[in-house]
């Protein structure tokens, strides 16, 4: 403790382009700096979410998979020589180095893991046995010995609870913050883009581009509205299968009608002139980018995965449809983009849903498990 103030170190791989990424960005801009000192530690990279200028940023480097002795090496001695009261980590990679490097460095402090996903999603999707003893053996074993876990929702709370044998006592379910105003001033910038400027009804959707968001759904889903209502598709995002995303919608024959755009720092001017927002994931513990979407004031499409049930009541502030489910999908946007009434509640609904998530009584709750003492 110095000066009073319990120093936090905030630990993630990155800070860009993540939803976890995005939560621990709110946190290090409202958390109270009278009584809390705050570090933030990334294994790789430069921030491209918002963060305060006057945080210390220290960034370790990291280079691949066999950097992971040397991750743990150079947490353990910062650990040392910060000498932090507490230690929040996102994400389960950084979870586990965390918890290593405390032992290694045989250091007093508090460590909270924070858990965005949902454990399950990945261990159904392999039959490797060392990267089911990466994916459960190992977090069980790693989750365990830290003070609390914070869970995003309560689907994921039930999952580490049964999956990684984490007594309930020590989960703590915090839901994801949002900074309601932040993201209304940023809805009025301008867009360069020339189809916003046009009448043609937009959907739009964001997130990494990766298997576990769904896009091929979308897309495909995409090729049946058009059938009968032109519109356009924006894709916000940066990932691994964009190539194989744009081959798709070439193939399609609707490559003209879909932009890819890439990475925005303010995707939420885009949502705000959107016609439709669209979640089409397989899984999602909370997503964030529901409450961003509802924020914008744009009605929601989001398939029925744990996290979005949390946070959306179908038919009262959005639509939720089966996950993989083109059909059900293609036919809920376009119920959106006919129906104007239908689609002004939902939008009202949901930027009403949205001030259950204000970022200043979520990071109360954090601020709350900084101040408690360590166990361990």
């Amino acid at each position: 403790m110095t000066n009073g103030k319990r120093r936090i170190l905030f630990v993630s791989i990155c800070l860009k382009s993540g939803g976890a990424e995005r939560v621990l960005s709110t946190i290090l801009q409202h958390v109270d700096k009278t009584k809390f000192e705050t570090i933030l530690m990334l294994f790789q990279g430069t921030p491209q979410y918002q963060i305060p200028e006057d945080i210390q940023v220290i960034c370790l480097h990291k280079k691949g998979w066999w950097n992971y002795p040397v991750l743990i090496w150079k947490v353990s001695r910062l650990y040392r020589r910060l000498k932090p009261d507490v230690v929040l980590s996102a994400l389960t990679y950084t979870n586990v180095i965390c918890v290593l490097s405390k032992i290694f460095a045989g250091t007093r402090l508090r460590l909270i893991l924070s858990e965005h996903g949902m454990p399950s999603f990945p261990l159904s999707q392999t039959k490797n046995p060392v990267t089911i003893l990466f994916l459960k053996w190992v977090p069980r074993w790693v989750y365990n010995r830290a003070d609390k876990i914070v869970c995003v929702s309560k689907n994921s709370a039930d999952e580490v609870n049964k999956i990684f044998k984490v007594p309930a006592a020590k989960i703590e379910v915090i839901y994801n913050p949002i900074d309601i105003e932040n993201i209304t001033a940023l809805c009025k910038e301008n867009i360069e883009h020339p189809w916003f400027a046009q009448n043609t009804p937009i959907i739009v959707s964001a997130g990494r581009l990766i298997d576990i968001k769904g896009y091929p759904c979308l897309i495909r889903s995409f090729k049946q509205i058009l059938t009968s209502y032109p519109s356009k598709l924006v894709i916000l995002g940066q990932g691994e299968k964009e190539e194989s995303l744009k081959h798709l919608a070439f193939e399609l024959g609707i490559d003209e009608s879909v932009a890819f755009l890439g990475f925005q720092n303010n995707p939420f001017k885009y949502m705000a002139r959107s016609n439709v927002f669209v979640l089409a994931s397989l899984t999602e513990a909370f997503p964030m980018v529901v409450l961003e979407a509802m924020a914008c004031g744009v009605p929601v499409v989001s398939t029925s995965s744990p996290g979005s049930g949390e946070i959306i009541t179908n038919r009262i502030n959005g639509l939720l449809v089966p996950v993989a489910d083109e059909k059900a999908l293609s036919e809920a946007i376009a119920l959106l983009l006919t129906d104007k009434t239908l689609a002004n509640n939902l939008a009202q609904s949901g930027k009403k849903r949205v001030n259950d998530f204000y970022f200043t009584q979520i990071i109360k709750k954090y601020e709350e498990l900084f101040r408690e003492d360590s166990h361990n």
